[in-house]
């Protein structure tokens, strides 16, 4: 710990130490998985560090700091932060401040978000390649609040791959295409991706290039998923697999929509399920506290009653085991839909 900023409680330290040794013993095998360079290190309460989060991007971290339920203050968790960096040999932290109301963030924030001087270290390149399970994906660590790799779906992701061999695949939401490079390392024969935002989508192409994966059959496209269905469904197209991660909460400016996943959920599946093939399979993911497990299900279960589809749901991912903060992160359904 940094001696300029040694809290006044000894034993206080030594127990929050303690936690953070904990916290990576219960991460060590994925620390020292050869082809995996990404974890989160510490999960909050989940670790007993309620408000503090520490993600391993290859060799940098970044810290969230949750105001509201951070109970150390901001000098202890950079000494907290500065002890981890050591441990796994970081190059650099930098801090991410989540006020209790992101609807309004600050300029401050906003600008201390994009600074390239982190709050430890060096400055670091801003793009930087990092492994999940062989994969590489381009992540930006000081680009925002995102970073452009969400680590609560790489289970999620690696059933992705499993089921993706050969088969034709939609990823909605895409984001910067995670789940579109799991289904390509799979050995799918074709992809669609779709999101709102052109930014995203072409890093989800440079994300397919680090993996060399040529772009030929793998298809983009700019627009409100909504938009996407129903072009799909007059164009008759089909997909053995389609993923749904909706955000909870999104505006589209042309035409003026927001998307609301309280609201719009089961409209979302009622739409998505058309373009399922017959023994189809579907993921959803939803990352909201208020939407349970059993919500998820019997939302897809009433849309392929509507349709007149038998539908099996099957076992869904497991949790990643670097993430203990349970009903945070998001739920999951995978559903078999004849």
């Amino acid at each position: 710990m940094s001696p300029t900023s040694e809290p006044r409680q000894p034993r206080e330290l030594a127990e929050l130490t303690r936690r953070l040794d904990a916290a990576l013993a219960h991460r060590r095998a994925l620390l020292d998985d050869p082809q995996t360079n990404v974890a989160r290190l510490v999960d909050a309460a989940g670790d007993g560090l309620d408000g503090l989060v520490i993600e391993r991007l290859g060799d940098v971290l970044i810290a969230q700091l949750h105001e509201g339920r951070l109970a150390l203050s901001a000098e202890v968790a950079r000494d907290l932060c500065a002890y981890v960096a050591r441990d796994v040999r970081a190059r650099a932290v930098y801090q991410k401040v989540f006020p209790r109301n992101r609807t309004a963030p600050t300029q401050d924030l906003e600008r201390r978000h994009r600074d390239p001087q982190p709050w430890i270290g060096v400055p670091v390149e801003p793009e930087l390649p990092v492994r999940e399970a062989g994969a590489t994906f381009l992540v930006h660590p000081y680009d925002g609040y995102a970073t452009g790799l969400y680590l609560d779906h790489r289970t999620q992701r690696a059933r992705v791959r499993e089921l993706a061999a050969g088969r034709h695949v939609l990823n909605a939401f895409a984001y910067t295409c995670g789940f579109t490079v799991a289904a390509a390392l799979g050995g799918a024969a074709q992809t669609a991706s779709v999101d709102v935002s052109k930014k995203y989508l072409e890093w989800g192409k440079r994300n397919l290039a680090a993996n060399g994966v040529p772009l030929e059959a793998h298809h983009f496209y700019c627009c409100d998923v909504f938009d996407y269905f129903r072009r799909a469904a007059r164009q008759a197209r089909r997909f053995d697999l389609v993923v749904l991660d909706p955000p909870t909460f999104a505006r589209l400016q042309r035409p003026r929509r927001v998307f609301l996943v309280t609201r719009d959920l089961g409209r979302l599946v009622q739409a998505a399920l058309p373009l399922l093939a017959p023994g189809g399979h579907l993921l959803l993911t939803v990352n909201h506290s208020g939407t349970t497990q059993r919500r998820l299900e019997d939302t897809v279960q009433a849309a392929a009653r509507d349709q007149r589809r038998p539908c099996q749901m099957l076992a869904p991912p497991a949790s990643p085991q670097d993430l203990r903060s349970g009903s945070e992160h998001p739920r999951c359904v995978l559903a078999q839909v004849a």
